[in-house]
């Protein structure tokens, strides 16, 4: 990490990642215990960021959501990079009719937006921290598997492979040992900006009331609630956007760092 962005990038989503595991030690008041005489009541030193309109502290609220954003995000890449990284290894390798298959397969899928497409499914089967992350899981893998895709086409006639191929390494053994290993920075860059965007559809189904359930902390969840009190008090939307901006700023610097640092002009 060599510039002053990546850095930040960095220091963001540590700080992201070490309040998310620690949560429920670091929110200093149960994110849900109501108190009305507390209500919409500003920063102050014992709530740091004040109080929502049914008096919960709304740092705890921040803090455990977290932990909701992050585990769905988390979730959602690991699946979609493993699985698409993996169809599209097969169908670069293979090539022929399943590659062209697999590519018509890419082609509807991306021909429907992506947060349109999960409004649709989300409308239809319900708010749900699993649903959230199927319907994010049903789109994500496009993105990793175009990539690994064009990454096994361009390697797999690289003289290592057919040098591989020559000796008589079995199928297997060339695409995970040989493969898969020099298509990681990519995969990786694309995982640190994927992770931003998926931050950022789930906060906005849960700001639809179609993402997180509303008896669970969200970001957007929060701002959601806040829109109805932004005269009143308008730290009840603003906290939460100001938090997932910096997530996202986060991941997008932090992708940024990981991509010039493993390019070969960045070596």
């Amino acid at each position: 990490m060599r510039t002053l962005t990546a850095k930040m990038g960095l220091a963001i989503v540590a700080i992201l990642v070490i309040v998310a595991i620690f949560a429920p030690w670091i929110a200093p008041f149960d994110p849900g215990q109501y108190n009305l005489d507390l209500a919409f009541a500003g920063p102050s030193w014992q709530h740091l960021l004040g109080n929502d309109a049914d008096g919960r502290d709304i740092l705890s609220r921040v803090i455990m959501g977290t932990r909701v954003s992050l585990g769905i995000g988390v979730s959602v890449i690991a699946v979609t990079m493993i699985a698409g990284s993996l169809m599209g290894l097969i169908a670069g390798w293979y090539g022929g009719l399943a590659d062209r298959a697999f590519s018509f397969v890419c082609d509807v899928f991306l021909a429907f937006p992506g947060f349109l497409f999960a409004i649709a499914v989300a409308a239809f089967v319900g708010p749900s921290v699993v649903n959230v992350i199927v319907i994010l899981c049903l789109r994500g893998w496009v993105s990793f598997a175009r990539l690994t895709r064009g990454q096994a086409l361009s390697l797999k006639e690289r003289e290592f492979v057919q040098a591989g191929r020559a000796i008589g390494v079995r199928t297997p053994r060339v695409l995970l040992r040989h493969l898969l290993p020099n298509m990681a920075g990519p995969i990786i860059v694309n995982a640190s900006f994927g992770l931003a965007g998926v931050i950022m559809i789930e906060s906005s189904l849960s700001f639809l009331g179609l993402g997180v359930p509303v008896d669970q902390p969200s970001w957007g969840g929060m701002m959601d609630q806040g829109t109805q009190f932004l005269l009143v008090a308008p730290h009840l939307s603003i906290i939460p956007g100001i938090a997932v901006m910096l997530v996202v700023l986060g991941f997008n610097f932090l992708g940024d760092g990981l991509r010039d640092m493993l390019s070969p002009r960045g070596r």
